[in-house]
């Protein structure tokens, strides 16, 4: 079948990419690199950009990307600065989530790769398949090496650390054929079904576009069926930003609603014909959604401590016990402080409530996160750059992490080195907890009815947006006996009951309305907007593809969020670049970033 290759072409594609990658161009532009060892281990690991990584069972999954190391445990340096060479991750990469470990102790497999070896992958999850599956599609080709053909590409774990890679077979190729390979959506999935919005396409991720970055903004919204293989490319020009249009930003599914729904958050948009003055970062102040069986797009308000301006983050997204649903947003790149964070923010629904974890990690983007571990309390953190403003030099700084390897702990919003296979179920964070036991759920100024009832009705907290419930047992006789006796109290009393409450709820609603309809004026005018972000201020940009970098002269000066450090803080003063096994309190040094949230 046309898009199909031969075992015999498999095997010749392993083999000669195995030889022509004993030298190729570095994307960041540092020339030539000898190949290394795309498992260097903990003593010469320098970086990793660009990486996916998979949970699936037992095991992590790390694919693509590029990789740099030392040169027997001592930083390269060219002219007394620090500089290191990159080239492509030739080969699948797994560590075990059986046994505990540190990032020091911990080995990583090697699994060889038959699909080609490409940058900022969009990558779909498939836990259902076997022993789980991902499939990849899209990216963008290292250094002076040219993008392959379209094509999509399916690994398969054997639940023992290794695996399979194949290459897709297409029921439509004509269709598949007319999709642009992007780099830079935001990607998720949800009930079998993978999807990407957005994303740019360049002479580097498109063997026919000649134009180089930044290329074209792509708009739409492309899904993927995995069990039928269809392909399906919905039109967003209308629905999303201003030009339906994503770059680096990040998605996630998320479970309300009798669909489920898409969320996605930060990067930044363009028209299509993308020029350096065209790109302009999104915004925190809204989040949009997307019911991706009825079709419908929405928009609502946030509140809280937002982020900064971030693009090129990772974000991971758990259900709470309690029918919450917290996002955790960790680094990324951003114009508004020059820079790049090293900050964990939380996004907690139905509320839509930011929370600023007071967590510091290090400074990186361009990584790639997941959640591990059976009470799924754990986030992941791998790879990743730290260059500075605009990622200009991202590549002159070797990670401070031990394999690029930091475990957080989301509950107890901790950083560590070491992860714990028997870690406790995640719990929200107890500021989350604490927001929703004082009812603030009932201040939220939705934007829709009909999202408010998709969201409110998946939650335990009820139709009226009460607050939660007391946390008690849902075992014993007496919680049984309790249950059964309002019950039966309820049925005795029902009549009556139920003609006082539709008189008291018709009255309640309309005072309700009235008083939302008097100040949705005032909120209006009070609302907080951040820093203005022009389309037409100028831009500059690096050599590295998709990379922003802010304009020389700021609009206005901006209060940094976050510092900039190397490690962890450590009880002891050490010279070592291990994060700590229990990391201190660091208190900020410089004050928070102008209030972020809307005023009643």
């Amino acid at each position: 079948m046309k898009g199909m290759y031969t075992p015999f072409v498999l095997l010749l594609f392993a083999v000669t990419g195995c030889l022509g990658n004993q030298k190729i161009g570095s994307a960041s532009g540092h020339g030539l690199a000898r190949r290394g060892l795309d498992n260097p281990g903990p003593d010469n690991f320098a970086w990793h950009r660009y990486p996916t990584v998979v949970a699936l069972g037992d095991y992590v999954y790390i694919d693509g990307g590029e990789i740099s190391q030392k040169s027997n445990g001592t930083d390269i340096t060219t002219n007394g600065t620090q500089s290191y060479a990159s080239y492509s991750v030739t080969s699948t990469l797994s560590l075990s989530l059986k046994d505990s470990w540190t990032n020091r102790t911990v080995q990583l497999q090697s699994i060889p790769k038959q699909a080609p070896s490409l940058d900022q992958q969009i990558y779909w999850s498939d836990p259902s398949n076997g022993a789980g599956a991902f499939y990849t599609w899209g990216g963008m080709a290292a250094g002076s090496a040219t993008p392959p053909t379209n094509e999509q590409w399916l690994f398969n774990a054997d639940g023992s650390g290794g695996g399979m890679w194949s290459q897709v077979s297409q029921s439509d190729y004509r269709q598949f054929a007319a999709l642009k390979q992007p780099v830079g959506s935001a990607f998720t999935q949800g009930n079998q079904i993978g999807y990407a919005l957005g994303g740019q396409a360049t002479s580097k991720t498109d063997n026919t576009i000649q134009k180089a970055d930044p290329g074209y903004a792509l708009p739409g919204l492309v899904s993927y069926n995995f069990q039928t293989g269809d392909w399906n490319n919905v039109t967003t020009t209308t629905d999303f930003g201003g030009y339906g249009t994503s770059l680096n930003g990040r998605a996630e599914f998320v479970p309300f609603g009798p669909n489920g729904l898409l969320v996605f958050l930060g990067g930044s948009e363009s028209q299509v014909d993308a020029t350096d003055s065209s790109i302009v970062p999104t915004n925190w102040n809204s989040i949009t959604l997307h019911d991706p069986v009825t079709g419908k797009w929405y928009k609502q308000k946030t509140s809280g401590m937002r982020p900064v301006l971030l693009e090129r983050f990772c974000s991971v997204g758990v259900q709470g016990p309690n029918n919450t649903y917290e996002i955790y947003i960790y680094g990324g790149n951003s114009d508004q402080i020059e820079g790049t964070s090293p900050d964990v923010h939380v996004l907690s629904l139905p509320g839509f409530i930011f929370f600023d974890a007071g967590s510091l990690g290090t400074p990186r983007a361009d990584h790639a996160c997941a959640v591990v571990g059976k009470g799924k309390r754990q986030m992941l953190s791998y790879g990743g750059v730290n260059g500075g403003p605009g990622l200009r030099n991202p590549t002159t700084t070797a990670d401070p992490w031990k394999q690029g390897l930091g475990i957080y702990d989301m509950s107890e919003m901790k950083w560590t080195d070491s992860y714990d296979p028997d870690a406790a179920d995640y719990e929200s964070p107890a500021k989350v907890k604490d927001w929703y036991d004082q009812g603030n759920l009932n201040n939220v100024k939705w934007d829709s009815p009909e999202l408010k009832g998709l969201i409110i009705n998946g939650s335990i907290y009820g139709t009226s947006g009460d607050s939660p419930p007391a946390n008690n047992s849902s075992g014993g006789s007496g919680t049984s006996a309790r249950k059964i006796g309002a019950i039966v109290g309820g049925t005795v009393g029902g009549v009556v009951v139920v003609a006082i409450a539709i008189t008291t709820m018709f009255l309640l609603r309309r005072r309700r309305q009235r008083r939302e309809s008097q100040s949705t004026i005032v909120e209006t005018l009070n609302e907080y907007r951040p820093e203005p972000w022009p389309k037409d201020s100028p831009r500059m940009r690096s050599t590295t593809p998709g990379t922003l970098i802010s304009s020389p002269t700021p609009v206005e000066p901006v209060e940094i969020c976050g510092i900039s450090r190397g490690e962890l803080p450590a009880g002891e003063v050490e010279l070592a670049y291990e994060l700590p096994a229990s990391p201190a309190r660091t208190p900020r040094i410089r004050p928070e970033l102008p209030d972020r949230t809307y005023t009643s």
